[in-house]
């Protein structure tokens, strides 16, 4: 019995810590402090008028309203020192017109409660921001630097670039830099939200905040301080909290106006009923407390739900933007592929039998030819710096083969590889670029056709000249981008496009297999720039997904630009509107989503606290809701909106139905 009485306790105590910590800061604020010190002496009123105790109930009424009202009375002296008529005045009115005609219990309530609802606010943001918190954490505070032969321990801040870093297993990486020496999976969910360790081996990029899970990495620092990936996520999501969107700044538009119409339906109900209490509670439930909640504590709450995904939105207008997108133009390389050619085909002339006879011996039989002319092919292309080169060296790999050095090797730019292999003469390239060498490449023009209809490139290898096959490769398409479609199209985006630079046969090809509504191939970035600006000129709003360096222009014309794989890239982090820290594309839906969600709970926030404000005000007019019963509503109110908003914190996508 008092193990478990004790994990609990202890369970308990690790929550009372993390709740302290998280919203200390807001808890030691001035208003935090009268808020709680004003609760505790209003409960302390409630109490002595059930004992009976009816003076001292007055007096901790009057000391409670003073208490809570002192920030409130504070701010709107700034106010109106600066000449701004917020609603702070209309508050300040009403509690001080409360105290004067003896409703003290009024005037608290509407102290207490209307500085509680700041408060709330305020916990809020806390509570969104418990991602950067720990982000934060993750930063550690003392490092290993390697000094000759000798490690120093040393203060994160002493750190400088170019220092030599070393990080053991388990403990943190704790700079920005690329890797010297060693071998080590490291966890970088922090930064990218990949769940699976990434293998890091020299020449690798490693950021700080991310985790050592086995293995030891001499690290050279790059970036450190509030210059690595994680101090900019940090600075740009508090920035982004910060931030006012479009529609947060009409709703507190529209609150300055609200002090001048409330006073003057006071006035009105004043000289229509001579009765002060039901003016004052007209002053009272009017305050347009709940109106100017409805919106930054739903942006703040999107903004931090984001964060946690590892997405980082760069503002409320951001946000808001995401939330009304009717179109989604994708770029191809990099963005719906990996960027990488991979090998798809690779098939054996049957008209000739010039590849049988070299390379490694094998029986006879279907698709020994083929491997063949992968072995020539990889030999040829052994030492070629060119991507697609790189993929058919890869192939051979992967299936066994092991091509054997060329004797000679010469790059024909633009057009492809020489190489003498076996005592043959190998070329492989382009069709346009064998004109001479291979006669017959007439015969096969359909079989080309074909294949590059299917969008993939077509190398013919020829073997002194002759014909001997084709090599077919395709940019590697990133998994579950047909879910991606199908997921965007359940968000409610309207149209999704293909921008790319891509012959028109590969565009093709690939819009078939992913499912998007149209493409627009052979694409110069200014081409993407002015396709965007129509569709923008047709009143539709358009989000461009790239990877944040090519389509520049594009991203940034686009209402939003969502850089992809935007951890480590100054330039997608700085300039995107929304950058996502991993190429993971199942992002965009998400963040469109959460975006929308947004904007929903801030339009029935609005309308319910409109709503509520209106027969509020009627009630009161007539006489119903008494002073106290206002403050009550009025609150309520208040504290409703907020608590919608609370819940985007905690959204989550629902599965995807496609």
């Amino acid at each position: 019995m008092i193990g478990p009485f004790r994990n609990r306790c202890r369970r308990c105590a690790c929550r009372a810590t993390a709740f302290f910590q998280t919203y200390r800061d807001v808890l030691w604020s001035w208003e935090g402090i009268a808020t709680l010190a004003g609760t505790a002496i209003l409960l302390g009123s409630w109490a002595a008028f059930l004992l009976g105790f009816p003076p001292i109930e007055r007096g901790m009424a009057v000391l409670a309203a003073v208490t809570a009202g002192l920030p409130i009375w504070w701010s709107t002296a700034r106010g109106l020192w600066a000449r701004d008529l917020t609603v702070d005045v209309l508050v300040s009115t009403a509690i001080l017109a409360a105290l004067v005609v003896g409703e003290y219990q009024a005037g608290a309530i509407v102290a207490v409660m209307l500085l509680g609802g700041g408060l709330l606010e305020q916990l809020t943001v806390a509570r969104a921001s418990k991602a950067l918190v720990a982000l934060l954490a993750r930063v550690p505070t003392t490092a290993t630097v390697v000094r000759g032969d000798a490690e120093v321990a040393v203060s994160v801040e002493e750190i400088r670039a170019g220092d030599l870093v070393r990080v053991r297993t388990g403990g943190m990486v704790p700079v920005d830099g690329l890797v010297i020496e060693g071998a080590a999976a490291v966890d970088q969910s922090s930064i990218t939200g990949e769940s699976i360790p990434v293998e890091k081996t020299p020449g690798h990029r490693v950021f700080a905040g991310t985790l050592n899970r086995a293995g030891t990495l001499d690290v050279r620092a790059t970036q450190v301080g509030s210059g690595t990936t994680l101090g900019k996520i940090i600075r740009l999501v508090e920035e982004a909290q910060r931030s006012t969107a479009p529609v947060q700044r009409l709703a507190n538009r529209y609150a300055q106006f609200y002090a001048p119409i409330a006073f003057a339906l006071a006035g009105v109900v004043y000289f229509l009923t001579a009765d002060v209490l039901r003016a004052i509670t007209v002053l009272i439930v009017f305050c347009p407390c709940a109106l100017v909640l409805a919106t930054p504590t739903a942006v703040i709450a999107g903004i931090g739900n984001a964060a946690r995904r590892t997405v980082l939105i760069k503002g409320g207008a951001q946000l808001e933007a995401a939330g009304r997108v009717d179109v989604v133009a994708f770029d191809k390389t990099g963005t719906l592929t990996r960027g990488e050619p991979v090998v798809t085909d690779v098939i054996a002339s049957p008209s000739t039998s010039n590849v049988h006879g070299a390379g490694p011996a094998v029986e006879p039989g279907p698709g020994n030819g083929d491997r063949e002319l992968l072995w020539l092919a990889a030999a040829a292309e052994k030492f070629s710096e060119h991507p697609l080169g790189r993929a058919i060296v890869a192939e051979a790999a992967a299936r066994g083969v092991e091509p054997p050095d060329p004797r000679e090797s010469r790059i024909v730019p633009g057009v492809g590889v020489e190489a003498l292999v076996d005592g043959r003469r190998i070329f492989v390239g382009r069709p346009d670029g064998t004109a001479g060498r291979a006669s017959p490449l007439d015969t096969v023009g359909v079989r080309i056709e074909a294949l590059e209809g299917e969008g993939k490139t077509v190398l013919p290898v020829t073997i002194d000249g002759h014909l001997a096959g084709w090599v077919a490769l395709r940019d590697a398409l990133r998994p579950g981008v047909a879910e991606v479609i199908s997921a965007l199209r359940q968000v409610g985006v309207s149209q999704i496009l293909l921008l790319t630079g891509d012959n028109p046969k590969a565009a093709a090809a690939m819009a078939r297999a992913v499912g998007v509504d149209g493409y627009r191939a052979g694409l110069l970035p200014e081409d993407k720039l002015a396709i965007v600006r129509e569709m923008q000129g047709r009143g539709l709003r358009v989000a461009v997904v790239g990877d944040g360096v090519n389509d520049a222009p594009a991203l940034a014309a686009a209402d939003i630009g969502i850089a992809m794989g935007a951890a480590g890239t100054d330039v997608a982090i700085e300039t995107a509107d929304i950058a996502l820290m991993s190429s993971d594309l199942a992002r965009v839906p998400e963040v469109l989503a959460l975006a929308r969600r947004a904007l929903r709970v801030i339009r029935e926030n609005v309308l319910l606290s409109v709503a509520i404000n209106f027969l509020a005000v009627v009630l009161a007019g007539v006489g119903i809701v008494t002073p106290v019963l206002g403050a009550i509503i009025h609150e309520a109110s208040a504290l409703l909106v907020v608590v919608n908003a609370v819940r985007i914190i905690e959204w989550r996508p629902a599965p995807s139905r496609g």
